[in-house]
């Protein structure tokens, strides 16, 4: 069967696995660049446009981990499937994988890789296309507006660049009363809430937002979650409970929903007042 002809960055420090993968891979239809270690592989992620990234997990001078972590800020949507020599690195990356695409452990049967690559693609593509029909409903020229409350500064220079390159319109604030000061001075859509923060808690911050902005939406992270938190959360009124750290693609598709249907119900609300109108003066 013959492979789309996607554009594909293979990293790993053993060359001759390199070669051999490199090879491979072109036989089955994919143009395949290759980088030895990980400063050379976000030179040309910087430079290049890939449809996905095989990455080795244990490299000599920055490991596949810290790799992927800088190829999400600067390419949050590109696909990163992760190889490892250790099976069971696999399943921690299964519960906190933040956005990884796929991972294999090695040895790889090519064909079982160049199938992981093209499902990786196709999810890209597809949720590219998701965003493509969202634009449309929203209209291009109103940009999301999110606001990231948390007191780990790390976490909200790494999140920022990742809304932004999704276009959404970001303002942080590093506790509870920023937060609200900001949102008193300008308009926000949805609201993404740490919930253990010093001071102000997420969930004292959440009851200031509902009785104060009541048409913001309002999603809780965790890094400790908790059935009871969850719940006294749900009951204040947010929208979603999620985990720190959060999946990446789970956290905008939700946002994303949150905001179309903040949308929806306007429109629906304005037809329902046109309607009324015509009732009162019929022509």
């Amino acid at each position: 069967m013959e492979t789309k002809k996607c554009r594909l960055l293979i990293v790993d420090d053993e060359e001759e696995f390199l070669i051999s993968s490199s090879q491979a891979l072109s036989r089955r239809g994919f143009i395949v660049d290759a980088a030895l270690n990980g400063v050379t592989a976000l030179d040309k992620v910087e430079e290049g446009e890939y449809d996905a990234v095989v990455l080795d997990v244990k490299m000599p001078d920055i490991d596949g981990i810290e790799v992927f972590h800088q190829i999400q800020k600067i390419r949050p949507d590109l696909p990163v499937i992760l190889l490892t020599g250790h099976s069971s690195v696999g399943d921690a990356f299964q519960t906190s994988k933040e956005g990884i695409a796929d991972y294999l452990s090695k040895p790889i049967e090519m064909d079982e890789l160049a199938n992981k690559i093209n499902r990786a693609i196709s999810s890209a593509e597809k949720r590219e296309t998701s965003d493509d029909n969202d634009l449309q409903f929203i209209g291009k020229e109103e940009p999301i507006r999110v606001m990231i409350v948390d007191d780990e500064i790390e976490f909200l220079d790494s999140m920022k660049p990742i809304f932004q390159r999704r276009k959404f319109i970001v303002t942080t604030a590093i506790d509870g009363k920023e937060a609200l000061k900001l949102l008193r001075g300008g308009l926000v859509d949805v609201v993404v809430l740490d919930v253990r923060m010093p001071g102000m808690d997420g969930l004292e911050v959440l009851r200031c937002i509902r009785k104060e902005f009541p048409s913001v939406d309002v999603i809780l992270l965790s890094g400790h979650p908790s059935i009871e938190a969850a719940i006294e959360g749900v009951r204040l009124g947010a929208s979603e409970y999620l985990k720190k750290p959060p999946d990446i693609d789970e956290l905008v598709e939700t946002i994303r929903k949150l905001y179309l249907n903040q949308k929806r119900a306007y429109i629906q609300q304005q037809q329902r007042l046109i309607d009324e109108i015509r009732k009162r003066y019929p022509e």
